[in-house]
């Protein structure tokens, strides 16, 4: 009795540590069998043949990555599917400004047109001149009388006979001035003015507007400075300026 009393009072005063070696004793023997199986399935694995496993569109892995996985890790680079398709070929380098500059250089330039030769025709057709150009020459002025250049000629005309362009050209100046009466001034394209004097001009025409070979621009008046003489247009011309013969126009010579 003695005995059973003294082991019975060693458990109870012992009991609680007992138990926690038990305890303890336990966790490692079922740590100690976990270990164990993880080593036998890795062993295992390493003994199969390499599989290969489709991961998706685009990716295969192997043996390696399978076994990174297992082991908690994963393939740092994920091996293409398919090799990468070669890049295109360069397309033919476009040609520098310099190069373009060169090219454009060796070409020779466009060749334009000359413009049509002017050909001026008497703004009253089939009138005879009765005065001519003085040429820097002086005459008597028989309605002033006095002796001055004559600067243009006068095509005899009826009052009111239709007043013509001699050419094409721009308008530059409708006046009425008090020695020479109604004027039209017009410019053509080789630098030739054509002036028409003692004219009643068209209402409509004005500084500016463009005039065809031809075109009406007025109908003959009155010349106050020649009215002693018999009805009939002044008509002058300039070129650079200065007065010309009318009749040395192209066309009129």
């Amino acid at each position: 009795m003695n005995r059973n009393h003294r082991i019975w009072s060693f458990i109870k005063a012992k009991g609680f540590y007992i138990a926690l070696a038990l305890c303890i004793t336990g966790a490692g023997t079922a740590a100690w069998l976990t270990a164990q199986n993880t080593i036998s399935g890795i062993r295992e694995q390493q003994q199969k043949p390499p599989a290969v496993t489709e991961q998706g569109e685009g990716n295969q892995w192997d043996y390696e990555d399978i076994l990174q996985q297992q082991t908690g890790g994963e393939a740092n680079t994920p091996k293409p599917s398919q090799p990468a398709s070669p890049s295109p070929s360069p397309s033919p380098e476009s040609p520098s400004p310099a190069q373009s500059a060169a090219a454009d250089a060796s070409q020779p330039p466009a060749k334009s047109e000359p413009a049509a030769p002017l050909c001026f025709c008497l703004p009253v057709q089939g009138a005879k001149t009765i005065a001519p150009f003085s040429g820097g020459e002086l005459v008597k002025n028989h309605t002033l009388n006095v002796w001055r250049t004559h600067d243009g000629i006068d095509l005899a005309a009826e009052k009111g006979t239709a007043v013509t362009a001699a050419e094409a050209g721009t308008v530059s100046a409708v006046t009425m001035d008090p020695m020479w009466g109604g004027t039209v001034t017009v410019d053509h394209p080789d630098g030739t003015q054509t002036i028409y004097c003692g004219i009643a001009p068209e209402k409509a025409l004005k500084a500016g507007d463009s005039v065809t070979a031809g075109q009406v621009l007025g109908s003959v008046d009155t010349v106050t400075a020649e009215v002693a003489m018999e009805s009939h247009l002044h008509f002058a011309a300039k070129k650079d300026g200065k007065f010309i013969d009318p009749l040395s126009l192209p066309g009129l010579e």
